[in-house]
């Protein structure tokens, strides 16, 4: 019998980030046979353990930092993946988050929520936050509009890895309020990271800036410790670490049994935006608008319709349809259908809820309507949205 292929995981457990790529190749030995796998719990920063000088094995995954750590597993001569993408290697195929999907689904969220300025706040050299805030500006920049970009001065002897970076931001918490009370409220404000995003809030909070009534924050990574221990709690948006994971460990497997690879990056798409109490705000200035969306998102659950925001809103038919589609480019019944479908995918993947109970705390009268709306407006079923194997992963943006 063969023996099962030594692989070396040079990947942190100290992030949720780390921890789902971990998952992810996990699962993918689950399916097709089990690797020896060798690790150690490290943080991001830790390079390359002494262990692996001695070490034989038959391949590695890693977060590599730097091209130092690049040449010293290329010399162990066994196949390499990298999971961080700090930099890109000839020989060394890479993965990371599709930043230009990450960069779509946060201003897409925005731009329909009706915000007109949006602003990114990140960690000016680290190389994901660059990537982050060039892919917004330049998706915004399609769509002609401007990306405001907080970008403080850089210290003389800035600090060399990440979590160094981000202990060093939070002492920038009066530069970023003195940079948000520039700019006109309200405004989306996208953080490259929840650690960045926390930091945002922590210093919105001290300095008295209404969160999210003036700005509205949103972070990347989906931590959820994180993210319901800040206040408010952040709204974020959950990358795919568990299929970048197994994508890396499928290719990692066909590397080790001799097939030749293609050199480059491999870009795995975000899943969705798990709104929290830090973007809950309806940022139009009209005041009937305004009260007529509150009441569709205070009254999901109970079913409502079309004639109860009418008389919510003390207003005729006409004159709030002509409203809704003026702002929002959607009639009264579209708009809540839209609230129903996306209340529903934050239940099924943020709940253990079944489907029967989902259903009804989305407003609608049956699990089978809810099934039959999945099908039609995301191409999947609940169930398999729950598992991340439906067709789309991302809220509903548009109307139906």
């Amino acid at each position: 019998m063969n023996k099962p292929p030594r692989v070396a995981l040079l990947i942190e457990s100290s992030r949720t980030y780390g921890r789902g790529i971990l998952r992810g190749i996990a699962g993918y030995t689950r399916i097709h046979g089990t690797w020896s796998v060798f690790w150690q719990e490290r943080e991001l920063h830790s390079g390359i353990p002494g262990w692996l000088k001695g070490w034989k094995g038959d391949g590695i995954i890693a977060r590599i930092e730097n091209r130092r750590m690049a040449r010293e597993l290329l010399r162990l001569k066994i196949p390499v993946v990298d999971v961080l993408n700090n930099e890109t290697y000839a020989h060394i195929p890479g993965f990371e988050p599709d930043e230009e999907a990450v960069a779509r689904l946060a201003a897409d969220f925005f731009i329909k929520a009706g915000f007109q300025t949006i602003g990114f706040c990140g960690y000016r050299g680290i190389p994901f936050s660059d990537r982050r805030g060039a892919a917004l500006a330049a998706y915004l920049s399609k769509l002609n509009r401007h990306l405001l970009v907080f970008s403080p001065r850089q210290s003389n002897y800035p600090p060399r890895h990440i979590q160094a970076i981000e202990a060093a931001g939070v002492a920038m918490q009066k530069p970023i309020t003195d940079w948000i009370h520039k700019q006109r409220f309200p405004l989306a404000l996208v953080a490259c990271n929840d650690v960045r995003a926390q930091q945002v809030l922590n210093a919105c909070r001290d300095y008295k800036i209404k969160v999210p009534e003036e700005v509205a924050v949103m972070g990347v990574d989906n931590d959820d410790v994180l993210c319901s221990l800040s206040e408010p709690s952040l709204t974020s948006i959950q990358p795919d670490t568990e299929r970048l994971g197994y994508e890396a460990a499928a290719l990692l497997d066909r590397m080790m049994k001799g097939e030749t690879f293609t050199p480059g990056l491999r870009r795995i798409p975000p899943l969705a935006i798990f709104e929290r109490s830090s973007t809950d705000v309806i940022p139009m200035e009209d005041p009937i608008l305004v009260q007529a969306m509150r009441f569709i998102r205070e009254q999901l659950h109970s079913g409502i319709g079309v004639k109860d925001v009418i008389e919510k809103a003390g207003r005729s038919r006409t004159d709030l349809e002509n409203r809704f589609r003026r702002h929002l480019k959607t009639g009264m019944h579209g708009e809540i259908l839209r609230q129903r479908i996306n209340r529903a995918c934050h239940l099924l993947r943020q709940t253990d809820l079944r489907i029967e109970d989902v259903a009804i705390r989305s407003g609608f009268n049956t699990s089978t309507h809810l099934c039959r709306l999945f099908h039609c407006h995301l191409q999947t079923t609940p169930t398999a949205y729950r598992l991340g194997k439906g067709k789309s992963n991302q809220l509903l943006k548009e109307a139906p």
